[in-house]
C-alpha cells in the first residue's frame, strides 16, 4: 500500500511537472491560528461523532502550501455526512477559501481510521476545482494529531506524505 501511495504522489507530480513551469510544492504547513482551528474541528466531530468539514484559507506558493485559516461549516439540510456538497463548494471558493478540511471519526473494524480520501471526498474535490478552475487544497483529519492533505486541480493532483497537524 506505500508503494501504491508513493506511485500515485509521484505520478501525480510528473504530471504536473509536465503541465505547468512552476514548481511542485513539496511541504504542507499549518500557521497562525489554522492548527489550533484543526484541532477544535477535530474534537467537535470526535464528540459529537460526526463528520465535520471547514473551508480552509491558504496559499500554494512555490514549494510549500500555507494552511492561514480554518472556517467550520455549521450543519444543515445535507447529506448523511451533516454538510452538503453544494454548501462547501458554494461557501469555500476563491479569493478567500483555497478548498476544505474534513473529518473521518468512523473507525474501519472498531479499530482504525480512515486515513484516506473516500470516492465521494474525490468528487466532491473535483466539483470545486471544475467549478473555480483553479488548484484547490484539500485536507482530511482523521485522529486527534494526523492529516493527510492534496492538491487538486485542472493540472493533476499533488499528494503529500501523512503528517502531524
Amino acid at each position: 500500500m506505500a508503494r501504491l501511495h508513493w506511485f500515485l504522489g509521484l505520478s501525480a507530480g510528473i504530471a504536473l511537472a509536465g503541465a505547468a513551469p512552476n514548481s511542485i510544492p513539496r511541504a504542507f504547513r499549518f500557521e497562525g491560528t489554522a492548527r489550533s482551528e484543526l484541532h477544535r474541528l477535530w474534537e467537535e466531530s470526535a464528540g459529537s461523532k460526526a463528520e465535520k468539514v471547514a473551508c480552509l484559507a491558504g496559499a500554494i506558493e512555490s514549494d510549500t502550501v500555507r494552511i492561514t485559516g480554518v472556517f467550520p461549516l455549521e450543519s444543515g439540510r445535507s447529506d448523511s455526512l451533516g454538510i452538503s456538497a453544494a454548501a462547501s463548494l458554494e461557501t469555500c471558493g476563491p479569493p478567500d477559501w483555497k478548498g476544505t478540511v474534513h473529518t473521518h471519526v468512523a473507525l474501519r473494524d472498531g479499530r482504525q481510521p480512515y486515513s484516506l480520501f473516500s470516492g465521494a471526498d474525490r468528487g466532491i474535490m473535483m466539483l470545486w476545482w471544475r467549478r473555480w478552475r483553479e488548484d484547490g487544497i484539500f485536507c482530511l483529519l482523521y485522529s486527534a494529531q494526523e492529516v493527510i492533505c492534496e492538491i487538486e486541480g485542472p493540472r493533476g493532483a499533488v499528494l503529500f506524505p501523512r503528517s502531524r497537524y
